[in-house]
């Protein structure tokens, strides 16, 4: 390859690394184990595909430089997942959710922001469906085809708040009394069947080894000016150090998947609350 090729190869190799990053970044916020652990699973696919013939223009050269590679991808994703999660406490009050879990493991945050008046964006919270959200729709198929299911129903157009809390859902109503802030939890064991909690009070007292439990809310936040912010936040606790090294694995993986869903959750909330702001 001559020497001005090479460049605009590089050049360009660059500014799609540039795009995609400010897409992720913008879908997914950063989680260094997270990211470090899907930047391994790439560089060993990359490695194990230049095994069968080198990806010269990302500088493999040789099949040895590909073996390397990928190793160094299964290390790093490895090193990535099995890191460990220290406890944290925010420094300052998140809202409601603390109420329910005032600490934790793995946290997840989103925010976006519409001028629309609060009760509208209050509504939108409670009317959005799975039908107003095609990304994550595709996000959850994919997910079933990955467990072997692959015959796909319609989006169901049920507010998608009212079908979390329907029966068999798995997930628990922790604290509906504000619409302002919604808080919603589920707990599991890793490795048993979900337990009978069924109250906020019996979630805030599971503390059963080789548990789990996950809280998170919907937030709506008047700035002023017109100006309205929607956020949600994830938390989640493991009851012990083997239920943590567990969920750690599994959390790191699908937190890209996680991330995206509840970006476009907002984004479809930030949008029905604007149509129906431009109706009025």
């Amino acid at each position: 390859m001559r020497r001005p090729t090479r460049l605009v190869v590089v050049a360009l190799t660059v500014a799609a690394a540039v795009v995609f990053l400010a897409f992720a970044l913008h879908y997914v916020p950063f989680d260094a184990p997270s990211y470090l652990a899907w930047v391994g699973i790439a560089a060993a696919l990359a490695g194990l595909v230049s095994l069968a013939r080198p990806l010269r223009f990302l500088g493999v050269r040789t099949r040895w430089h590909a073996l390397a590679v990928a190793l160094g991808g299964v290390g790093l994703a490895v090193a990535a997942v099995l890191w460990p999660a220290r406890v944290t406490r925010p420094a300052q009050a998140h809202g409601r959710i603390d109420r329910f879990l005032a600490e934790y493991q793995f946290v997840e945050y989103h925010e976006a922001r519409v001028r629309a008046p609060v009760e509208a964006v209050v509504a939108a919270v409670r009317q959005v469906s799975l039908a107003d959200m095609p990304a994550a729709v595709l996000l959850m198929r994919i997910r079933a085809a990955a467990g072997g299911r692959f015959r796909g129903s319609p989006p169901d157009p049920r507010p998608l708040l009212d079908t979390m809390l329907g029966p068999g859902s798995g997930f628990l109503a922790l604290d509906l009394s504000d619409p302002s802030e919604l808080v919603l939890g589920m707990v599991g064991f890793v490795h048993k069947p979900r337990p009978p909690v069924t109250t906020p009070e019996q979630f805030v007292a599971f503390t059963a080894p080789d548990g789990i439990r996950v809280a998170f809310n919907l937030r709506v936040v008047d700035e002023g000016g017109g100006v309205v912010r929607v956020s949600t936040e994830t938390r989640s606790l493991a009851n012990d150090d083997a239920a943590q090294r567990t969920f750690a694995r599994y959390w790191r993986i699908i937190y890209p998947g996680s991330a995206i869903i509840r970006r476009v959750w907002l984004d479809a909330i930030v949008a029905r609350a604007a149509r129906g702001t431009d109706a009025s």
